[in-house]
């Protein structure tokens, strides 16, 4: 795999992490490097990262905590 990707992944470990799990995308990425923003995409997806996400995930939390109260 080229070196920019990996410093790219260096950042995020989680990436790695990803990565380790779905070895069809290193093998593709190790092919043809220009497919790292739809693997970016694809970790973004399955790992719930996009806003939209985030923002369904906290509105989850705040709900749960009027409950409680």
């Amino acid at each position: 795999m080229r070196n920019d990707l990996i410093l790219k992944m260096d950042l995020n470990k989680d990436m790695f992490l990803f990565l380790r799990e779905n070895p069809s995308f290193h093998r593709a990425l190790s092919y043809n490097p220009f497919l790292f923003k739809e693997f970016e995409e694809e970790y973004k997806t399955k790992r719930r990262k996009h806003l939209s996400d985030r923002i369904e995930d906290l509105s989850m939390m705040v709900a749960l905590a009027k409950e409680l109260l």
